[in-house]
């Protein structure tokens, strides 16, 4: 009786009707935003705009895809670059070499990427803390120095250029606003998969182990498997944008595609933005990827120094003062906003007003 009384009582009543309101509301600010990002390339027709949109939708992709391993599964990850190599040497060789399609051989980089994945899954993921950092390490230095050596497959420190053969099956586009939209149409789908896995059992394991892996336990999940999941869908998605960048770039290197820079790079977007929101990686690309172009292209004699050197700085102001990233920074205060504009104050802490950000 007690329970068919709290379900009838106008306070719950109204906590289901905000609920509603919010999810028709975040679907409704979603297909506007989704609407205005796609006509956006129509509306900067040169090249080099173009070419910002593109760079900001791969590694968009990219940190999204460290963000399921480091942002919802709570396992700091500085080796996603060896997958993204992995797909990008794979697809290059299979088309270079044996003149297979760069879509098959995205494919095949992305199960060699899995397989990897789960060996060093399997060895590494019951450390804890900087000691699984330190061992993703390891693991790109061991991959680079590989690349460098196998110079028959890879052509060594001197990198592999990509024959220029336009055509769909060569995944070699003339127009630059194809690129724009194969790039653009990926970030969505690693986007709209981690919202999807938000609201997901799998989704939910790995945020109550990320919380406190000792109590996942004890309520009976299986830590282990749930983050050797994570790190295999990571490896994946990181592995198809690796085959994509290769084809958009038309020339990789070790250096480049197998270096930590690139490893940090997806981290600190995704820390910028917010970690464990699906948003949050996108808009800490679309933050530091114009800034940083802008950066090298003023300053092209500090090359890289610049570039770290603004990662360091950006990741000093978001810890001291937006710790928890710009996403759930912003969707706090919109919330606020929104409330004060209808009257009310807003939930206290502590309290759900329907729930978290599903940014």
């Amino acid at each position: 009786m007690k329970s068919e009384q709290s379900l009838l009582n106008p306070n719950h009543r109204d906590d289901i009707f905000r609920i509603r309101a919010e999810r028709r509301r975040s679907i409704i600010v979603t297909a506007v935003v989704v609407a205005v990002v796609i006509l956006i390339p129509f509306v900067l027709e040169h090249r080099f705009y173009r070419n910002v949109i593109s760079l900001i939708c791969l590694w968009g992709a990219m940190a999204g895809a460290w963000n399921i391993l480091g942002g919802y599964a709570g396992k700091f990850s500085l080796g996603n670059a060896a997958f993204f190599g992995t797909g990008a040497y794979t697809s290059t060789i299979m088309f270079v070499k044996g003149g297979v399609s760069p879509w098959i051989g995205m494919l095949v980089g992305m199960g060699i990427s899995v397989a990897l994945a789960l060996f060093l899954g399997i060895i590494t993921l019951r450390l804890k803390g900087k000691f699984f950092a330190l061992c993703t390490i390891a693991f790109i230095a061991l991959m680079e120095i590989g690349a460098v050596h196998l110079r028959g497959f890879t052509g060594g420190s001197e990198g592999m250029l990509i024959p220029w053969k336009p055509g769909i099956k060569n995944m070699i586009f003339e127009s630059d606003l194809v690129w724009v939209y194969v790039l653009m149409g990926y970030m969505f789908f690693v986007y709209f998969l981690s919202r999807w896995l938000e609201v997901r059992p799998l989704g939910y394991r790995w945020v109550a182990l990320r919380e406190n892996e000792d109590a996942a336990e004890a309520l009976g999940i299986n830590t282990f498997a749930a983050k050797l999941s994570s790190f295999a869908l990571s490896a994946a998605l990181t592995s198809i944008g690796g085959s994509l960048y290769a084809q958009y770039s038309m020339f990789i290197e070790p250096i480049y595609v197998f270096g930590l820079e690139l490893s940090t790079q997806f981290a600190l977007y995704t820390i910028i933005g917010g970690m464990g929101t699906a948003l949050g990686p996108i808009m800490g690309a679309a933050l530091i990827t114009p800034l940083e172009i802008f950066l090298r292209s003023s300053f092209p004699e500090l090359a890289s120094g610049v570039s770290m050197a603004m990662y360091a700085l950006l990741l000093i102001i978001v810890v001291l003062f937006i710790p928890n990233g710009l996403v759930m920074e912003a969707g706090s205060r919109l919330k606020k906003l929104f409330a004060r504009s209808l009257g009310s104050a807003p939930a206290p802490s502590g309290q759900a007003s329907g729930g978290g950000c599903k940014c």
